[in-house]
């Protein structure tokens, strides 16, 4: 005898939708910046040297060079494939989503000048990590 549920597809829970489109924008949006920046980082060098382009904080930014922007643009990236898994319901994706995550909050700290670790982004990333956690149940 078939099970009736077996070919039903699984639904994904509406926290975890939630949870995914917060995502999406983060590490999207974290991508497309760290993106344009690595990209073009000589121009940005440039403008922060004459002045043209200042906001608090750019001088601690500028001491991990192109380097840092490259990477925080693959970390992003992965963190983005992740939540993209995740939205399927593929456990993998909760695997690169984390464990990018982590390797974002120790980006600055190991790439920028006297840089103090971020504990408030740290908070937020564990939150993430433990809700996706909860709803490993949910995925493949």
């Amino acid at each position: 005898m078939e099970d009736k549920n077996q070919h039903q597809p699984k639904r994904r829970p509406e926290l975890l939708t939630a949870f995914c489109i917060l995502s999406f924008i983060g590490s999207g949006m974290g991508a497309l910046v760290y993106s344009m920046y690595g990209l073009f980082f000589p121009a940005m060098r440039q403008m922060f040297e004459s002045g043209e382009m200042n906001f608090p904080g750019l001088d601690i930014l500028m001491t991990g060079g192109q380097q840092y922007f490259i990477t925080g643009a693959v970390l992003f990236s992965a963190s983005l494939a992740g939540v993209v898994f995740m939205w399927k319901l593929k456990s993998i994706g909760f695997h690169l989503y984390a464990g990018a995550q982590i390797l974002l909050l120790l980006l600055p700290v190991l790439l920028l000048k006297d840089y103090p670790f971020p504990y408030i982004d740290g908070l937020l990333t564990l939150a993430f990590i433990l809700a996706y956690r909860f709803y490993l149940k949910f995925m493949d």
